[in-house]
């Protein structure tokens, strides 16, 4: 596939970054305005794409990513664009930029200002997200054209695969998430084909998975995973896809990190976060006081999103369900289950709390069961 078609499918209208004009300038603003980055924001999102998986000719992956993005990006939020090198277990960051957009609250207070010698920040918007989709695509194609091989060289046959060190690529990132104090979205698009001296997806697990944030010596905190492209270059191996969502589940959590989808397809869901809390929590698990965090992240109908409970020593797990909060200090209720189990080994658990914003209590346990385990918030994180 030509270049010129990739760049044309992405929206790029022009190659790299521009210097950004100021934003009240009315006739020669032509590059993304960095002020949408100062605004109060609920997440961050962070694309990391694998360079060991770029085949010439094929863009299917990215023009998926760029409809994703514009469908789920929230006001002001930071997009990050990473380049896996699983050959060296490296990372690089290419490009960073913030959605232009605000929130609803803040578009009323400027619709109804008076503006003579300079413009309507409102009119501004649909430029700077062509702005900003075309500065995207740029990145993405400067990974793609640094990197692609013939489809054949991609093709990764299960009976001799290469060495990939897709663990140690994220892991060298581990900064982004230990610096952050919001949630992390991570999309990957990646094959997940991990091996390397860290352990093999194409050759049955130990009972016990190794602690891989322990041995990396790096946590990936904060940080909600999904993935899209696993195991679509791997040919021979029918099994590739169990083991490998069994591998890259244990090596996240032990990393501090959740999982929220892994597969082919990019299953990021299309709601929209309005509201983010995060308490300090406390488990009794076992007659003992284990310490852990809850983050919500709440659209506008309730409904969770890059939602999750980790409980220190037991792992996280992602959270789907609702939380119905009209304020601080009206009556609030979290009805919500885990995707795999945290205090238990069963494949999922409810947690169901009431209380306030500022303090929460109820039970963590197993459908149908008599296994259920106290739990309760602390303050809530500013």
């Amino acid at each position: 596939m030509p270049i010129t078609r990739i760049i044309a499918l992405l929206a790029i209208v022009g190659a790299g970054n521009l210097l950004c004009a100021p934003s009240w300038a009315l006739f020669d603003n032509y590059g993304l305005d960095a002020s949408f980055c100062q605004q109060p924001t609920l997440r961050s999102t962070v694309v990391y794409i694998d360079d060991m998986m770029m085949a010439d000719g094929q863009s299917e992956w990215a023009t998926k990513l760029a409809a994703k993005l514009r469908a789920t990006l929230t006001p002001g939020e930071r997009v990050s664009v990473v380049r896996l090198s699983p050959a060296n277990g490296q990372s690089k960051e290419y490009w960073s930029g913030c959605w232009p957009d605000y929130p609803a609250a803040r578009k009323a207070t400027l619709a109804n200002q008076t503006y003579i010698l300079q413009q309507n920040p409102l009119d501004r918007i649909a430029d700077q997200k062509k702005y900003f989709i075309r500065d995207l695509g740029a990145a993405v194609t400067r990974i793609y054209l640094d990197s692609k091989r013939p489809p054949q060289a991609v093709s990764i046959p299960a009976a001799s695969p290469p060495q990939k060190q897709i663990l140690r690529a994220l892991a060298s990132d581990e900064g982004r998430f230990s610096d952050s104090a919001t949630t992390i979205r991570a999309i990957v698009y990646s094959d997940l084909a991990e091996n390397s001296d860290l352990g093999s997806v194409f050759q049955p697990g130990p009972a016990d998975p190794p602690a891989y944030g322990q041995r990396l010596g790096s946590y990936l905190r904060h940080g909600v995973f999904y993935d899209y492209g696993m195991g679509q270059d791997v040919h021979g191996d029918p099994a590739f896809p169990e083991r490998a969502r069994a591998f890259w589940n244990a090596a996240l959590r032990s990393m501090a990190a959740t999982v929220i989808g892994l597969g082919a397809d990019l299953n990021v869901p299309n709601t929209l976060p309005i509201e983010a809390y995060t308490w300090p929590v406390t488990l009794a698990f076992d007659s003992q006081p284990l310490d852990g965090r809850l983050s919500l992240l709440v659209g506008e109908d309730g409904n969770l999103v890059d939602s999750s409970l980790g409980i220190s020593r037991l792992g996280s797990a992602a959270l789907s369900g609702t939380f119905k909060c009209a304020d601080q200090n009206t009556a609030c209720r979290l009805e919500a289950e885990t995707a795999t189990g945290i205090a238990t080994s069963a494949p999922s658990e409810l947690l169901s709390l009431r209380g306030t914003a500022k303090a929460l209590a109820g039970k963590l346990g197993v459908r149908g069961q008599n296994t259920t385990f106290a739990l309760k918030t602390g303050e809530p994180d500013d």
